[in-house]
């Protein structure tokens, strides 16, 4: 029979064994923090009978992060447990189902409004405020990523544990709405409560990324490497650094992160894959020649594809696949997007990403003209494939180098001086930047 306990930061939550408790909030706090193994966590959580239903639908969350085939059936599977564990689940249990259950069957929107639903409920549940703001970078959704963690703040006192966690989500909410300077003092008091706070060191990482200040990067993640480079979610980190040295014009510095920790492990997660993909789609567009890192990479990638569950990772194939001259699978996860995306990623697909997938697609191929027209008309609309700005800064620089590619002068100058005026820093690098796609 279920007691009633309170998990780590004072939520309530149903279990019968004390020991599962400590599990579940193991694995919370693993999540929240992107350290340790959460997964393992969430299996002791479980193994016993008087487990607490939560700790199955974290099992599940784990597994639809995954964005693949194989982790929609795990989660399925941790969700029948729990629905056979159900004894009456109180008020924060249901509405946790009820968010797995819509990411489930592909309603990710559905997902986040019961996890705020969740937050309603309850503003110090960690678990909601984690996994909501995730869902709302999936869908691009910047007004969520900062609402949720907003939300939750006002129930957090400054030093208390876990309070520096919330922080530093709200630090990410702030920069993906531009408000760098409020971002930098949050995600630094998030680092002041937990040097090894994963996720505010990348939302500060983003600040200097979008401030156009890469030296003042290179130096920060350099200095808290050591404290981050445990962490499972490090090789993006590592990415954020190669950002700074590509803009930098440092491109052997570029390739190193990327032989050595973004990619020597050959990682099968979508995360390091995207990151792998994006950066060796960039260094291409500056003139260096990576055909043979993408063939590796597209071996690593063809195994992953599936029934489409989220366009931006296929996006990001498309990228590998399109650099190593492998159209076929281009073409193969066009046609799959086409004819079988589903709930939030149809409309996903149909909004941008069909479009993003063409022309990435099209300017692998040699067709600078027409990859150009396909992202020139899906540029405004590209939010709603998800991501960050960062991320989806690739397709201006696409953009940019399509345009000069194909002989469109005016377009180009007028792309080169915008990116000029909202990063003034980056003026060299725009200069670059044309010179390798000069005829």
């Amino acid at each position: 029979m279920p007691i009633q306990f309170s998990d780590r930061w004072g939520v309530p939550l149903q279990a019968a064994d004390p020991d599962a408790v400590s599990s579940f909030n193991d694995a919370v706090e693993d999540l929240v923090t992107l350290s340790g193994d959460p997964g393992a966590a969430a299996d002791a959580a479980v193994a016993s009978p008087g487990g607490p239903v939560l700790g199955h639908v974290v099992r599940a969350y784990l597994a639809l992060y995954g964005a693949s085939a194989e982790g929609l059936g795990v989660a399925s599977g941790a969700l029948e447990e729990a629905a056979r564990a159900d004894d009456g689940p109180g008020e924060r249990e249901v509405l946790h189902l009820r968010a797995a259950r819509s990411w489930l069957e592909g309603d990710w929107v559905g997902a986040g409004h019961w996890l705020e639903r969740a937050l309603l409920h309850e503003a110090r549940d960690l678990l909601a405020l984690r996994v909501a703001q995730d869902l709302h970078f999936f869908l691009g959704d910047r007004a969520g990523l900062l609402r949720v963690a907003e939300q939750a703040v006002p129930a957090w006192t400054p030093g208390e544990p876990g309070w520096g966690y919330v922080q530093g989500i709200l630090a990410f909410g702030l920069e993906e709405n531009a408000r760098y300077r409020e971002a930098e003092t949050s995600a630094r008091a998030a680092l002041g409560s937990s040097a090894d706070d994963v996720w505010a060191v990348h939302a500060l990482a983003h600040v200097f990324e979008m401030e156009g200040r890469p030296d003042d990067g290179v130096d920060f993640l350099c200095e808290t490497e050591d404290n981050w480079a445990p962490s499972y979610f490090a090789v993006h980190n590592w990415w954020h650094r190669a950002l700074y040295h590509l803009e930098l014009g440092q491109l052997d510095e570029v390739l190193g992160l990327y032989d050595g920790p973004i990619r020597a492990g050959r990682s099968s997660e979508w995360l390091d894959v995207d990151d792998a993909a994006a950066l060796l789609w960039r260094l291409s567009l500056f003139g260096v020649d990576v055909s043979g890192r993408a063939a590796q990479l597209s071996d690593d990638i063809e195994p992953l594809l599936a029934e489409p569950v989220y366009v931006f990772n296929d996006w990001h194939a498309v990228m590998a696949f399109g650099l190593a001259g492998r159209h076929d699978l281009s073409h193969r996860v066009l046609e799959a997007n086409r004819e079988r995306a589903r709930g939030t990623n149809r409309a996903r697909v149909d909004a941008a990403g069909l479009a993003l997938l063409d022309g990435f697609s099209l300017f692998g191929e040699g067709q600078f003209g027409r990859a150009f027209d396909r992202l020139a008309d899906v540029h405004s609309a590209a939010h709603a494939v998800g991501g960050s700005h960062a991320q989806r800064d690739v397709i201006d620089l696409t953009l940019l180098a399509a345009a000069t590619r194909a002989g469109r002068t005016a377009e180009a100058e007028h792309l080169a001086a915008r990116r000029r005026g909202r990063k003034p820093s980056a003026a060299p690098a725009v200069g670059r930047l044309l010179a390798s796609n000069a005829g």
